[in-house]
């Protein structure tokens, strides 16, 4: 490949100079040659570029060797400024007259990317399709007493609306969408009339609203003085959406714009998608999860007025969340309410709506400080709130029952204080809290059937617990490092089945229990330091009584008031001098005292021959100090 002098004076141009070629001394044939490389991305170009290589054609053949280089000048390119722009998801929508799949009509919404950058959307970008509906469904209203409501302070009549969803005439529990309390009305002075809201109005599309008041001088009309008027808003559901939905990017996002009810559930489930915003989204009829989002980080469904479940589960930078007005309606969740696995949330703040009926479980949220859901009333399947490693506090100030109620592994967890309106419990689990240093809060107590307080490492006192519980199924107290002192359930008065101490490190007392009538089964074991039983004193009558491992123990004297048992076992104290169960007539089946080192056998024997009835097989009495004598 031949060059000319030209060619050459323009390569030197391109390369931007080249040094001078020293041809004094050449042949005819050695002339001047270059070439140009692409130069891929390295040291002499970050970026790439072109090589210009220069030499003198030595060897006559009319090309510059890679042995005849003797100078090589780049061009580089430039860093790159951006990225292209990704390609664009765009929508259209078409009208669909009555008939198949929609008898009143609707439309079709379809969604894409914009690949060929247009700006609209080609029959060869859709990705996703939606038919969704017209067809106003009717509102129902219906009245209901109530002996209680955590918001008045005797009788109520509860007014609930919303949209018979199913057609079969009634208003549903699961189709509730509003409700209010009137407090002291009785159910036939509730005065209530359904109107059209327009649109534009409370629901910004046509809706209907309740109007209602209670009559309470029964002149039939309202005075305005005394009985104020409450309006409920249940906003018409005007593309509905029929079956079940799952939400995988951005185009199966753009088509639900516009849908007010899904019929089935929705889903959420992305790796893409950043942001879910349905502003118009009022009723799931199924249950709406929005789960293992990789990079969702805010959620905003503003009119989200029903669903039958949520679960905000397992999004990994999940920042912020919203599912209704978080200062206007109730969202009714008609079974269970779930926000798990949400590293990144710090507030529940926009989920506060949210009304559960059934089960709440707020656990492994690692930022997540305080919450609030001011509206429950009432969990049938339980409250859990575990392994939040920041939460300090949490308020559910209407909560009057809960079948569970189960506070475990909240590591920065320092009050109780939240739950003022709890009355019963079928289960109440303290556990592993390791900053929770006094049990106080559950003052309006009064029923649980099983109740555990465990491993909280910073708990010295359980005084002012439940000063108000009166029964109890049975009671566990174990392994609670710093816990010195147990009890503080001054009004109880019979655990039908197990009272249990165990392997408390510094527990020395047990007071507080001065109402305490009966006692299944009593278990003590395990606690080096208890001297004091004092608390069981009152007792008359246990099936079971169990002391055992606990090394300063010394007598039982304060059970001065125990009459009758139908086990006792009393094995393993090495403190214990002394019985001190004067009172005690009867040991009925079964009678065990063994490896009492300072316990005299005599005072042992003499205890079994006055009230032990049973089998002479079920008497154990060994390993006590078989040297002091007693006296008769």
């Amino acid at each position: 490949m031949r060059r000319t002098w030209s060619t050459w004076v323009a390569l030197c141009l391109f390369a931007g100079g080249c040094t001078p070629l020293d041809l004094t001394v050449l042949s005819p044939g050695q002339l001047a040659r270059s070439r140009i490389l692409p130069e891929p991305p390295g040291a002499a170009c970050p970026y790439g570029g072109q090589a210009l290589q220069t030499g003198l054609d030595l060897n006559e053949d009319g090309e510059l060797g890679a042995d005849e280089v003797t100078l090589t000048q780049y061009a580089c390119a430039k860093a790159p400024t951006s990225e292209p722009t990704p390609a664009q998801v765009v929508v259209r929508t078409l009208k669909l007259d009555p008939g198949t799949p929609c008898p009143d009509g609707g439309q079709v919404t379809q969604a894409g990317l914009d690949t060929n950058g247009n700006g609209t959307l080609d029959d060869e970008e859709v990705t996703r399709e939606v038919h969704t509906c017209q067809g106003a469904v009717p509102v129902r209203a219906r009245v209901r007493p109530v002996a209680t409501h955590v918001l008045c302070p005797s009788i109520a009549t509860v007014l609930e609306a919303g949209e018979d969803a199913d057609g079969n005439g009634v208003l549903d529990p699961s189709e509730v969408q509003a409700s209010h309390p009137f407090c002291e009305v009785d159910t036939p002075r509730l005065q209530f009339q359904l109107q059209p809201e327009p649109a534009g109005g409370r629901c910004g599309r046509p809706g209907t609203r309740v109007d209602a008041y209670g009559d309470l001088n029964g002149n039939g009309q309202r005075d305005a003085d005394t009985e104020p008027a409450v309006i409920l808003t249940v906003c018409q559901s005007t593309r509905v959406y029929e079956g079940t939905y799952v939400v995988a990017d951005a185009a199966d996002l753009a088509v639900l714009q516009g849908v007010t009810r899904v019929t089935g559930d929705l889903r959420v489930t992305s790796e893409t998608l950043t942001g879910l915003t349905l502003p118009e989204l009022s009723v799931v009829q199924g249950s709406l999860g929005i789960e293992s989002n990789a990079l969702l980080s805010h959620v905003a469904l503003p009119g989200l007025r029903f669903a039958r479940d949520v679960a905000l589960n397992d999004n990994a930078v999940l920042a912020t969340a919203a599912l209704g007005d978080a200062a206007g309606s109730q969202v009714h969740v008609d079974r269970n309410l779930s926000v798990r696995g949400n590293p990144q949330l710090a507030s529940l703040d926009g989920l506060r709506a949210l009304t559960p009926r059934n089960e709440l479980g707020v656990s492994e949220n690692a930022l997540l400080e305080t919450f609030t859901f001011p509206y429950v009333t009432s969990l049938p399947g339980g409250l859990a709130v575990q392994r939040n490693p920041k939460l300090r506090t949490f308020s559910l100030p209407a909560l009057a029952s809960a079948e569970g109620l189960s506070l475990s592994q909240n590591a920065a967890l320092e009050s109780l204080a939240g739950l003022p309106g709890l009355r019963t419990v079928e289960h109440l689990d303290i556990f592993s809290n390791g900053a929770l240093t006094s049990l106080s809060g559950f003052d309006t107590l009064i029923s649980a059937n099983s109740i555990t307080v465990a491993r909280n490492a910073k708990l010295q006192t359980m005084t002012g617990f439940l000063p108000n519980l009166i029964r109890a199924g049975s009671v566990l107290i174990g392994d609670n490092a710093a816990l010195e002192s147990a009890g503080g359930m001054s009004s109880l008065r019979t655990v039908s089945e197990s009272f249990t101490l165990r392997n408390n490190a510094r527990l020395q007392r047990v007071t507080d229990l001065e109402s305490l009538e009966a006692i299944f089964s009593l278990t003590v074991e395990l606690n080096p330091m208890l001297t004091d039983l004092g608390g069981f004193g009152p007792l008359l009558r246990m099936e079971r009584l169990s002391v055992r491992y606990n090394r300063d123990l010394q007598e039982l004297s304060r059970l001065n008031e125990l009459r009758y048992l139908q086990f006792l076992k009393l094995t393993d104290n090495p403190s214990l001098t002394g019985l001190g169960l004067e009172s005690l007539l009867a040991v009925e089946q079964g009678f065990s005292v063994e490896n009492n080192p300072l316990l005299p056998t005599c005072r042992v024997q003499q205890l079994a021959d006055r009230a032990y009835s049973g089998s002479p097989f079920e008497l154990s009495i060994l390993g006590n100090d078989n040297q002091t004598p007693c006296q008769p």
